[in-house]
């Protein structure tokens, strides 16, 4: 305001006195008199109606002049407080680096933080150790606090988006540069309930650096000096997470309501669906979180070593342990290799560069000669298609064993010699046990040909009451298992087992199946 004032003033004491100028030459009047302040006061009042709008006018002008310099003086030493010594304003450019960047007790504080976790100070109060590092939209942020505002945080405006730092990158930034990223330092004041910020375009003293760890975390090193009053600094290393994760007493907050939550346990429950080392890799494609009913959708992409892609939605549920996979829920589709975005279902042996051809295909004299591959991972096929994944722990004379991670746990699964239709190797080698089926003629196994559906035993009729409830079914090799009975048709039967937080889905073929039983 003060500076539009001082130009409107000048502007208008140019015009009036050119005006008067010009008026006093076309009537012969001495011009200098017009030149000179009040010089010719006395020849305005003897012409007023030549003279006098342009007097007027020029008196407009020397009122705007003088009230802009008085408004400009205020501004700049009434109103504005004195900088003080390591302080910058809120928005300076031009933050002159101040005495604690160059001193000597910030070099010992560096120097005792340097390749130790990251520790240091924000606004005069220490850096909490739970503090947390992200890396998202280009923008790394140092956060304490968990509320949803951060009770005080430290932000670099680098530019660098995480799925573009494929390499480690380094930034070294001396307190003489204007040229640096834009350093964000906000705290909440103490009784206040929004958090205030000071911006840094230049003065501090940074070195940075940032290198890939995998799924979405970086790990860092970083020096960084400010010239606050506070004394604010950071020193030491980190992992920064691309992602909106919390975390409490260094594992994922459960309980955070967010869609990267989901997304996280999503992941964690579709690893433990299959053995180890055969996930190549987990993409969430989509999540749907309705906080206010405590529920949620995840759909996942799994990409297999052996080159098959599967796509799998389920629903989630926020229960007194946090956010959990919803038992029962698990809804898979296999895709085809290249048509997998389209989501159809890839047909039955279609080949496809994504899921290429087995290597080898070799036939069994015994059953158990499976026994040369225990301990390795493979994937055991039944007649009526359906696979198990696990690792290879025991195989019999008429009978193998699969052990399978589930959480934190293991489950042991059996399968009869007279349902195994082939065993699949994780280098792509397919088994063929003996048997009259098409194994045996040579002829290449259909691993998803339905089989015959045989009919049920007597003992199971009327069962379709119980689904919901909890049943005990009883092999006819003398095993017993108990959970949740989801199903039951003229081939299987469905039972759900509580596994942790969630649970696992076990299929067994009616003609196994001896008795079944209500479990109060």
């Amino acid at each position: 305001m003060s500076e539009w004032l001082i130009v409107a003033g000048v502007s208008l004491l140019i015009i009036a006195t050119a005006g008067l100028v010009r008026r006093a030459a076309s009537r012969g009047h001495s011009t200098l008199l017009f030149l000179l302040p009040l010089a010719g006061w006395r020849q305005v009042q003897a012409h007023w109606e030549s003279y006098g709008p342009l007097a007027l006018l020029r008196v407009l002008g020397l009122v705007c002049l003088l009230t802009g310099a008085g408004l400009f003086y205020l501004q700049r030493e009434v109103l504005t407080p004195a900088v003080a010594p390591g302080q910058v304003l809120r928005g300076a450019k031009d933050a002159p680096a101040s005495a604690f960047v160059h001193s000597p007790e910030a070099s010992l504080l560096i120097a005792r933080g340097e390749g130790r976790p990251l520790s240091g100070r924000l606004h005069g109060t220490g850096l909490d150790p739970a503090a947390r590092v992200t890396l998202i939209n280009g923008v790394l942020s140092v956060q304490e606090g968990e509320g949803f505002l951060p009770e005080r945080s430290l932000s670099l405006l680098l530019g660098w988006r995480a799925e573009d730092i494929d390499e480690r990158r380094t930034l070294l930034v001396d307190p003489g540069q204007t040229d640096g990223p834009a350093v964000h330092l906000s705290w909440t004041p103490e009784g206040g309930r929004y958090p205030e910020t000071r911006i840094f375009h230049g003065g501090y003293r940074l070195e940075l650096a940032l290198a890939p760890l995998g799924e979405g975390r970086f790990s860092g090193t970083l020096q960084l000096l400010l010239p606050d009053a506070g004394k604010s600094y950071l020193v030491g290393n980190f992992t920064a997470h691309a992602d909106h994760l919390r975390y409490r007493d260094g594992a994922v907050d459960l309980f955070f309501d967010h869609p990267d939550t989901l997304a996280w346990v999503a992941r964690q429950y579709l690893r433990t669906q299959y053995p180890d080392g055969a996930v190549e890799s987990v993409v969430v494609e989509n999540v749907n979180l309705r906080r206010a009913d405590g529920h949620g959708q995840v759909q996942a992409r799994v990409a297999l070593r052996d080159g098959t892609v599967e796509r799998l939605g389920m629903a989630l549920e926020e229960g007194p342990a946090g956010w959990a996979v919803t038992p029962g829920t698990l809804d898979r589709q296999v895709l085809d290799g290249q048509g997998g975005d389209a989501g159809e279902p890839a047909a039955a042996g279609a080949a496809s560069p994504d899921r290429p051809a087995p290597r080898v295909e070799r036939s069994l004299a015994r059953f158990d000669e499976l026994a040369a591959h225990v301990g390795e991972p493979v994937t055991v096929v039944e007649a009526g298609g359906q696979t198990h994944q696990g690792q290879l722990i025991r195989v019999g004379a008429d009978r193998l064993w699969l052990n399978r991670r589930i959480g934190a746990g293991q489950v042991e699964l059996t399968l009869a010699a007279s349902r195994v239709a082939a065993v699949r190797l994780a280098d792509g080698t397919r088994l063929l046990p003996p048997g009259d089926g098409p194994a045996a003629d040579g002829g290449k196994l259909d691993e998803r040909a339905p089989a015959a559906a045989p009919a049920g035993p007597a003992t199971l009729a009327g069962a379709e009451q119980w689904i919901g409830r909890r049943v005990t079914v009883t092999l006819t090799s003398g095993e017993r298992r108990q959970g949740v009975l989801r199903a039951l048709d003229q081939r299987r039967l469905t039972l759900a087992v509580p596994m942790g937080a969630g649970s696992m889905e076990y299929f067994f073929p009616i003609e196994d199946i001896e008795t079944l039983k209500e479990t109060p």
